[in-house]
């Protein structure tokens, strides 16, 4: 069944909350959910969904009777909209730390520089940007050399915070270094904290492709059958693959760019699906080669 807890995108549970009733009962539909929550038209419901309409705290209460919420996991539907809806980082670690104490979580608060850095996707960039060339503080020229492109203002932001965390330091020559210091979330909050950066990384992918030539970025797509045991010897696989790329950029003595890596794996099946006879394991379906860039 569909946990509340397991959320930090209200939308997200809506989605999979009302797939779950909907697979139950198939009178559970938007115009049900207009009448019971009371949306003008059913088309509302969908909108939200998609992220181009919100909802008001009087809604979060009709929502919470309408999936049988409970009065904790009510408060905690609640701290997911207003996480949702929160703009400054003061404001979004507040709530995160709400969500965080309502699930249970051993760590009670979130460092505010750790939500700070994994906020905006471009800090990281930065970093890896002074690798590159001597800044001495030309903000403009740094954000030009991000893609998509950020502010001169967002790059003097991410270089107060690289500043503030250790992560990069100010020579006596007035060149800018990265320092060996890391950041890391504990298991408890990296749930937060890393799925919001990862869903900005997935959204620089989408950029990629509609923006930047073939030449320059590869995407390849692998859709397999397997079992269970081959998806965690899979996974292993991955991890050591993952390890390698990384023994070989800090093998690297000239670097001229910084790339984005993203790895996905997920099911699209929704339970496991029965064995077909004559259908070898492992049989995949690649891209159209002429598709892969």
């Amino acid at each position: 069944m569909v946990n509340i807890f397991d959320y930090i995108d209200y939308r997200q549970y809506l989605r999979d909350a009302y797939a779950e009733r909907r697979e139950e009962n198939s009178k559970f539909s938007y115009r049900y959910i207009a009448g019971k929550v009371g949306f003008a038209s059913p088309g509302f419901f969908a909108n939200v969904l998609s992220g181009k309409k919100d909802i008001s705290l009087k809604l979060v209460l009709k929502f919470g009777e309408l999936f049988s919420l409970r009065r904790k996991e009510k408060e905690y539907f609640e701290a997911l909209v207003l996480f949702t809806k929160a703009t400054g980082t003061s404001e979004k670690k507040e709530y995160l730390d709400r969500l965080l104490a309502l699930r249970g979580s051993r760590v009670k608060k979130v460092e505010a520089h750790q939500w700070e850095y994994f906020e905006k996707w471009h800090h990281t960039v930065v970093r890896e940007l002074i690798a590159l060339r001597p800044f001495r503080g030309d903000f403009r020229a740094l954000a030009a050399m991000v893609n998509p492109p950020i502010t001169a203002q967002e790059a003097r932001k991410s270089i107060e915070l690289l500043k503030r965390l250790g992560l990069i330091r100010k020579g006596m020559d007035g060149v800018y270094q990265r320092t060996d210091a890391t950041i890391t979330a504990g298991d408890e909050i990296s749930r937060a904290l890393i799925s919001a950066y990862q869903i900005q990384a997935m959204e620089l992918a989408i950029y990629a492709i509609d923006h930047l030539p073939k030449g320059t970025r590869n995407f390849s797509t692998l859709t397999l059958s397997i079992s269970a045991p081959i998806y965690d010897a899979m996974l292993e696989e991955l991890r050591a693959f993952r390890r390698r790329l990384l023994e070989m950029a800090e093998k690297t003595e000239i670097v001229d760019r910084v790339y984005q890596m993203n790895f996905h794996v997920f099911p699209v099946t929704a339970l496991p699906a029965p064995a077909v006879p004559g259908l070898r394991p492992g049989l995949r379906t690649l891209a159209p080669r002429g598709k892969r860039a």
